[in-house]
């Protein structure tokens, strides 16, 4: 079993207001992008701001950037705003 799961039954984390099965200990900002957005890949001209809260104690909420983790707690919420320029 891979180290990055929590080695038993998934998490239920809330990402746009729909609820998601998540097994591994952390989500990274592409993959909570992915989530909230499935089946969309962002284009150059799209910017997404991920948002979180309900996390680990010292980590209750923030922000998520491009290339960064956060760990994973059951009911944590992720709110994923994408802005396109046109």
């Amino acid at each position: 079993m891979p180290q990055d799961h929590h080695g038993h039954q998934p998490v239920t984390i809330i990402v746009n207001a729909r609820p998601h099965p998540w097994e591994a200990k952390e989500i990274t900002f592409e993959q909570v992008v992915d989530l909230a957005y499935p089946g969309q890949p962002p284009t150059e001209q799209d910017t997404f701001t991920v948002r979180y809260s309900r996390g680990h104690d010292g980590h209750g909420s923030g922000t998520l950037t491009a290339g960064r983790s956060v760990g994973v707690k059951k009911g944590m919420v992720f709110d994923v705003y994408r802005t396109s320029r046109s």
